[in-house]
């Protein structure tokens, strides 16, 4: 496992065993994930507010990914951050279709979706049809 910054970290992925789970993520840390197909497609982008150890433990059950990165992060809102970017990164390929749910208790809102937001929005507005547009008496 490399270090970086005091937090866990993966950079390459890892064998998704609970043996390897236990020994790699100490207990009761937040943190987020990626879990990879055995040929390295990435299929599922995670987060765990309380304990990613438990949560990486229960992907070992249901059988849907060979591999998994991880990263620990200092608080709930680092994580939701994480997620996000890992979310429109891979949406293409990963299982995930809907968007990361905000940690509970905050409001932050997701820093990737905004300039798309504010771009749909503002193609709406500028984008009416000639058919919609309210005629004047210039155009009579």
């Amino acid at each position: 496992m490399a270090r970086r910054g005091g937090r866990g970290v993966t950079p390459i992925p890892v064998r998704l065993s609970p043996l390897l789970v236990r020994t790699l993520i100490p207990p009761h840390r937040i943190g987020t994930y990626v879990l990879y197909t055995a040929d390295g497609r990435p299929t599922y982008v995670g987060r765990s507010d309380t304990d990613i150890r438990r949560r990486l433990l229960r992907h070992c059950t249901d059988r849907r990914a060979d591999y998994f990165t991880y990263d620990v992060h200092p608080s709930a809102t680092s994580a939701y951050m994480v997620e996000c970017a890992l979310f429109h990164l891979l949406t293409p390929d990963a299982s995930n279709r809907i968007h990361p749910a905000r940690p509970e208790g905050h409001s932050i809102p997701c820093t990737f979706c905004l300039p798309q937001q504010q771009a749909t929005l503002r193609d709406r507005i500028h984008a009416v049809p000639e058919h919609v547009r309210p005629t004047t008496t210039k155009d009579r």
